[in-house]
């Protein structure tokens, strides 16, 4: 009985550790936030040839996680969804580098299924990450036929935690790139995400109090009263 409490004691402590952190970086920049985990996926995509207006970039497939920590830690390749696709506004007109108008935000972006528990992460559940660009760049190198075609985009991140956390801010990057070579075309992204401990918004108590019933403080309170 003695062993049990003191476990839930403990797992208490964390839950009510993590409602105090919650609070004091609602307000906080996310420069100055913690981070809270990494992402690194690699996938096949089709992507326009450089020259073409207002270039469309669509991710098919997540192939390879090349790298996952914090709160991705153990996600998998079948653990994410595909990226959604998005268009970039601009013409190229055949210069080697272009600067892009980027999307200006897409909602549900990207899923990822998780399963890091308090302190580390929100328990398992989907975390949904929509993106909102701030940059965009694209480049040509070659000569027809034998050439590579490169864009890149980097903006804000919101992540919508699962189990009543609340949602987080963070940021990201993702690469396209298109190679011919002797009428042969390989074409491929990478995506990077970065998730920091900066809330996008002050929680509500409510969603504090589902934060210690996830964590077990709500059990533990009815076994005492």
């Amino acid at each position: 009985m003695t062993t049990n409490i003191s476990r839930q004691l403990a797992t208490g402590t964390l839950a009510i550790a993590a409602s105090v952190t919650a609070l004091s970086f609602a307000g906080t920049a996310p420069a100055q936030a913690m981070i809270m985990g990494t992402l690194s996926i690699t996938g096949d995509a089709t992507i326009d040839p450089w020259g073409t207006t207002d270039p469309m970039l669509t991710p098919l497939s997540v192939t390879t996680v090349n790298s996952a920590t914090g709160q991705f830690q153990g996600v998998t390749a079948g653990n994410v969804s595909v990226p959604k696709s998005f268009s970039l506004t601009g013409d190229p007109n055949m210069m080697p580098m272009h600067m892009f108008d980027s999307p200006d935000s897409i909602a549900n972006f990207i899923s990822i299924l998780v399963n890091q528990g308090p302190p580390t992460g929100p328990g398992a559940g989907t975390v949904i990450g929509s993106v909102t660009g701030s940059l965009a760049m694209g480049s040509f190198a070659g000569v027809p036929g034998a050439s590579t075609t490169s864009y890149a985009v980097t903006g804000t991140m919101t992540f919508d935690e699962p189990n009543g956390f609340p949602d987080l801010l963070g940021t990201f990057n993702i690469s396209f790139t298109r190679s011919e070579n002797g009428g042969q075309v390989s074409q491929g992204y990478t995506l990077s995400l970065e998730k920091s401990s900066a809330i996008a918004k002050t929680p509500e108590p409510a969603a504090i109090l589902g934060i210690l019933a996830v964590a077990g403080v709500g059990a533990f309170a009815r076994r005492k009263s």
